[in-house]
């Protein structure tokens, strides 16, 4: 559960911007299909900041139905709230989800102390639980130091390190006692070849199945494959990027039919210049055809 490619799942919504289960469902088929190590439900590529908790609820019980224990669901259960997130997380433990992905506390920005407690008392649950570190989205960049001590809390089983900072996740990585996962697509090759042991990944809803490859190479030693495969599509990576996550890769799903790039404010579809690059990117790793960019280009 805790290595590869984990895929961050965006929630899929109607015309209406009701959560589309549906949707929902075949996507998680397709990443059963395809080999995709983990699903992460209600993490910010989910939006999980715009569901309400009845919302978040009723995806982790259609992820588990759906999958039932064939990929492991990982369910976003983390607030600004620790007495919210330990709800959330006995909810989801309820439901019989595999772990927990808990984010640093956001916006309060408590000190090294409070988030050791925090996690503390969310460990109560006793759910798998992975500490989600993005010092970019909560405010909060824990000392290495810091961070060690919360892996060490019991039912902590991993981290992820969306910190952006490869010497971060090298001091990380080499004295962790539990694996550690980039959040980051961009540096996948560098952190596993270092010792990360996958990534919690953004590119997976789009290439789930190239990504698996990445990941499987890396973790085998299979650097000239690994990196060769990351070369190729590092442009579309990019492009993922161009905008806040997860405003392009909707889009991107929207252009591939996976699902409606439908997108709840306060986020928006991407300015036209960026859906354009998208799609040139999506065309150049062969996943559209020069056809469907011209006829785009057309009715827009």
């Amino acid at each position: 559960m805790l290595k590869g490619t984990i895929v961050a799942l965006t929630t899929p919504f109607n015309e209406q911007n009701e959560v589309d289960y549906q949707t929902l469902h075949d996507l998680l088929e397709w990443h059963m299909e395809l080999g995709t190590d983990a699903v992460v439900l209600c993490g910010s590529t989910g939006e999980a900041p715009t569901l309400s908790d009845a919302e978040q609820i009723s995806i982790f019980q259609k992820g588990v139905r759906t999958c039932k224990g064939r990929v492991p669901i990982i369910a976003g259960t983390g607030t600004c709230n620790t007495q919210h997130c330990i709800e959330m997380t006995q909810a989801a433990k309820n439901i019989g989800v595999d772990a927990a992905l808990v984010v640093v506390p956001y916006y309060n920005r408590p000190t090294p102390e409070g988030c050791f407690q925090h996690f503390q008392a969310v460990s109560t649950v006793g759910l798998p639980m992975i500490v989600y570190h993005h010092p970019g989205r909560v405010g909060i960049k824990l000392p290495v130091k810091a961070l060690l001590r919360i892996a060490e809390l019991p039912h902590v089983v991993a981290i992820k390190d969306s910190t952006a900072d490869l010497n971060y996740a090298i001091e990380l990585i080499q004295q962790a006692p539990i694996p550690v996962l980039t959040g980051d697509d961009t540096l996948t090759l560098p952190t596993m070849a270092v010792g990360g042991m996958g990534v919690i990944s953004v590119i997976a809803n789009i290439i789930p199945r190239e990504w698996k490859q990445l990941t499987s190479f890396l973790l085998n030693e299979q650097w000239k494959e690994g990196r060769d495969l990351f070369n190729r599509f590092f442009p579309l990576v990019k492009s993922m990027f161009l905008e806040t996550n997860p405003q392009c890769v909707k889009h991107a799903m929207g252009v591939l039919g996976k699902c409606a790039s439908k997108i709840r404010l306060p986020l928006i579809e991407p300015q036209e210049s960026t859906q354009r690059q998208i799609e040139h990117e999506l065309m150049k790793a062969g996943l559209i055809s020069q056809h469907h960019c011209l006829k785009e280009l057309i009715q827009t």
